[in-house]
């Protein structure tokens, strides 16, 4: 792991590997997001939701490979109809997440991994995380080369327990394709958006799709490596009702020592 060896790699290798969403490099995610809504519904498209979701990465040597954990604690604020049909800002706690991989990287540079991935009901407000235990399969797959670090992380969700009467059971799937290309001193050109695909009732699915473009520099302050990215997003696919139309999202990395 780079967080225990002697500190010589470039900032393009470190880059490289940073943009790996579940890595074998031990960090401190903090992640901003904005998006703008859009849709039919009166009023949808002055909406909007932000977020502030604290994710580490903490990895382990397990079994020949590395076992990494990433919890994620979102701090959200969205908009919610009230019961006079206006709109209203909700902004709490929400669903705090855990994903755990174990994989490896073989020696052509081909990552891969799986594990389980899961929700809790934390949220403050339903407007801002679903009051389902949720759990499922993640996996995943990519590349890394001199060029950059190509690939793709699935995960799907299944809620569990009792729900609440005309209350949907979560069946919900996500893709985060990741798209890092070095252009040399730390600098990195690309995207990371998360498709995802909500199976609303079990049969009719309900799909967002975005596209996304921004940057990514790394730096060496003292010894400790520090990523800052920039991204922009488009929609091309939205629900009609109400759903996310444009947005941006920031991230600030810091590669922390580990203990073990």
């Amino acid at each position: 792991l780079f967080a225990q060896d002697d500190g010589s790699r470039s900032a393009d290798d470190i880059a490289k590997e940073m943009s790996n969403p579940v890595g074998a490099l031990a960090n401190l995610t903090f992640q901003g997001t904005y998006t703008q809504w859009s849709g039919d519904l009166q009023g949808a498209n002055n909406q909007n939701t932000s977020s502030l979701i604290f994710m580490p990465t903490l990895p382990f040597k397990l079994w020949g490979g590395n076992f990494s954990v990433r919890p994620s604690f979102p701090l959200s604020s969205s908009p919610v109809l009230n019961e006079m049909n206006d709109w209203d800002k909700e902004t709490g706690l929400g669903n705090i997440g855990l994903m755990s991989l174990w994989g490896k990287m073989t020696p052509s540079g081909l990552l891969w991994g799986f594990g389980p991935t899961m929700f809790f009901p934390t949220a403050s407000d339903p407007s801002l995380g679903q009051d389902q235990f949720q759990l499922g399969p993640a996996a995943r797959l990519g590349i890394l080369k001199e060029w950059g670090v190509l690939g793709g992380l699935w995960q799907h969700y299944y809620g569990l327990g009792s729900v609440d009467e005309g209350e949907e059971r979560v069946n919900l799937g996500t893709l985060q394709i990741f798209y890092w290309f070095s252009v040399g001193n730390g600098w990195q050109i690309g995207g990371s958006p998360i498709q995802s695909a909500n199976y609303i009732g079990g049969q009719d699915i309900s799909f967002s799709v975005p596209l996304n473009l921004g940057f990514a520099k790394t730096i060496i302050l003292g010894q400790m490596p520090l990523k800052l990215s920039l991204q922009g997003q488009y929609f091309v696919t939205r629900p009609d009702l109400v759903g996310p139309s444009w947005g941006i999202f920031f991230q600030v990395v810091p590669v922390i020592k580990l203990p073990w």
